[in-house]
Parts: C-alpha cells; structure tokens; sequence
C-alpha cells in the first residue's frame, strides 16, 4: 500500500513538471497559437510542420526517465529464489529416487 501511495505521489509530481516545459524548444508560433491574435491554428500550423507540437521536450524527459529506470534496474543483481527451490527439490527427489534418464519412450524413467 505505501509503495502504490508512494508511486501515485511521484506520477502526480510529474504533470506539473511536464506541463512548465510543454514549450521548451517549440516556436512561438505553434506555442502561442490562437492566443493574443487568433492568426494560427494550432492543429492546422501542426499538420502543415511548422515547429515541433508541445510537449515534445515533455516527451523526451519521458524516454529519458524510462530508460534510465530500465538501465537502473537492470543493474540489480537479484537472484532467482523460485528457481534455486526448484532446482534444491529436483536435488531431494535425485538423491531420495537416483538420477532420471529419459527413455526412448520418451519418460523418465528411475536408475536404481
């Protein structure tokens, strides 16, 4: 529960961040579009290509956020528990039964 809170706090903490840099990078025609004169149309001046769309800056921090989190986390060396049980079980049951060897029927079959 206190890493879901914890989770939710961080993603809100972001709207903010990325709605003061939606027009980082954008021209003033595109960010400005329709406010004081009306001349541009921001759908129209975004199909015609000229500037980038808002929140492209946005977007990039994004990627960069994802991939630094991927590289982080790919870090970690963690073990696999479920694994290592796996393969302690599979160890009990050899030394309780002997090795299994498959059969040209394709079971295992036990060597005594």
């Amino acid at each position: 529960v206190i890493l879901q809170l914890s989770c939710n706090m961080l993603s809100a903490l972001f709207i903010p961040l990325f709605q003061a840099v939606k027009n980082v990078g954008v021209t003033a025609a595109v960010a400005g579009a329709g406010e004081e004169d009306g001349a541009y149309d921001d759908a129209a001046a975004l199909v015609v290509g000229e500037g980038r769309p808002p929140y492209t800056f946005s977007f990039f921090l994004l990627i960069l956020l994802c991939a630094a989190s991927a590289v982080y986390f790919a870090t970690f060396d963690g073990t696999y528990l479920r694994l290592e049980a796996e393969m302690a079980k599979k160890r009990e049951e050899e030394d309780e039964h002997g090795p299994l060897i498959p059969s040209p029927l394709g079971t295992a079959v036990n060597v005594p």
